[in-house]
């Protein structure tokens, strides 16, 4: 049996694949009537070769297994807990091996409780938490345990610890209170606000039967692919005139739409912000607004530093959609999906949280990602309104629009239809 061997454990039985004449195959083991006797479990599951073993939610172990549980095992097995922090009692990972093993011993033996570690699946079944895990192990190569919060900040520390010098990780300035030339405290992250537009049909449009939703990826997690973020301590220019469209920074502006069909009625507009970063200015530009840059914050030094971060999450969700008969699993697979949208949302979050909070206190990151982010989705407005194709609703993530065709896949040529997978 492979040592690296994913289990599911319900009241009944664990739930496995193991490999049956050559073949890969779902096996059950049936499992001690008392699942309450840890150590008679415990030999079980190291008997049968498991790595990890997923509680399934509701079960009679989800239910007694506190982090106190596990020490009674404490005799013959090192047991190491990780508990939920809104609950100290209750465990979200428990890591278990056999006391006396050498330091060559690599072995460890996994609990995880995904109804108390945040994962948030849909369940119906063992099967399904099976197929959920497997293909979220195969899509990013890496074991899946734990609560999704420390994964999330694993997953981001591990894709940027031996990129960059140290410096891009630090700032000597204090990011959060940085003044403007009148005084007040820049908005750093105002700017970043979701966006969230819509506007009322058109005469033609109300006689059109269907209204189609198109769902992106992520616009921040595209960002994250190519986003410049800068290193060392900001720099201040007075008059704004070290903005080059390319150096990441925070500028204050003054912008007329001048014509520009992003003018917040047939298509949402960019005029709502004073404070905006470099990839937001520079998109207010590519879509003919006028822009004067009176003053900012820029970073002489950059680096293209989530780039891997983000690459892995793009392709493992880029695996999930255009492979599917490799993922056969329908609700494993939306499951998977899901999970890696909130990996990005979460890397997102790490980056703007102070460092008291587990973050890396650096809210000009979080700016210089959603303005881009912000830009990709403008650019691909632009490029519908070319083709006649004006969206009647935009929030987060989606877009809507309507149309006579009840098939979005060729509802509108070429968005979803496209050669390269772009994240819709």
């Amino acid at each position: 049996m492979n040592a690296n061997t994913i289990g599911v454990l319900s009241d009944t039985e664990v739930l496995l694949v193991g490999v049956v004449q050559g073949k890969r195959a779902l096996r059950s083991i049936l499992v001690p009537p008392d699942v309450s006797e840890l150590s008679e479990l415990l030999e079980l599951l190291w008997e049968v070769g498991l790595s990890s073993v997923w509680i399934m939610p509701g079960t009679t172990l989800s239910r007694i297994a506190t982090c106190a549980w596990f020490e009674q095992a404490s005799q013959n097995w090192v047991a190491v807990t990780h508990a939920d922090p809104h609950e100290p009692t209750r465990p979200t990972c428990a890591f278990l091996w056999p006391k006396g093993s050498s330091q060559g011993e690599a072995r460890r033996l996994t609990f995880v409780f995904p109804e108390y570690a945040g994962w948030n699946w849909v369940l119906p079944d063992a099967r399904s938490l099976l197929a959920t895990v497997t293909y979220l192990e195969q899509v990013l190569a890496r074991p899946v345990i734990d609560s999704l919060d420390l994964f999330a900040h694993q997953l981001l520390t591990d894709h940027t610890r031996d990129q960059p010098p140290t410096w891009l990780r630090s700032s000597s300035a204090d990011l959060h209170s940085l003044l403007s030339r009148g005084g007040t405290t820049i908005p750093m992250m105002e700017s970043g606000r979701g966006l969230s537009w819509m506007r009322p049909l058109a005469l033609a449009e109300q006689r059109q039967r269907y209204l189609h939703k198109y769902t992106h990826l992520s616009w921040h997690l595209e960002a994250c692919l190519a986003v410049q973020l800068g290193g060392g301590a900001p720099e201040y220019s007075s008059n704004g005139r070290a903005y080059d469209a390319i150096r990441p920074g925070i500028w204050r502006i003054h912008a007329e739409r001048a014509g520009s069909i992003f003018d917040n009625k047939r298509l949402p507009g960019c005029l709502e912000y004073e404070w905006m970063s470099t990839p937001q200015v520079k998109c207010c530009q590519d879509i003919s607004y006028h822009v004067s840059v009176r003053e900012g914050y820029y970073w002489s030094q950059s680096h293209e530093l989530l780039k891997q971060w983000a690459r892995t999450l793009w392709q493992a969700a880029e695996r999930l959609y255009i492979h599917p008969q490799s993922y056969r699993h329908v609700q494993a697979r939306a499951n998977s999906f899901q999970t890696i949208k909130h990996l990005a949302q979460l890397g997102m979050a790490i980056l703007a949280k102070d460092k008291n909070n587990g973050g890396w206190n650096r809210p000009d990151w979080w700016a210089q990602i959603v303005g881009r982010g912000r830009a990709i989705l403008f650019t691909h407005l632009a490029s519908l309104a070319r083709k006649g194709v004006m969206p009647v609703l935009v929030g987060g993530d989606a877009i809507w629009v309507v149309s006579d065709d009840p098939n979005p896949l060729i509802a509108i040529p070429g968005l979803v239809a496209a050669q390269k997978w772009k994240g819709l």
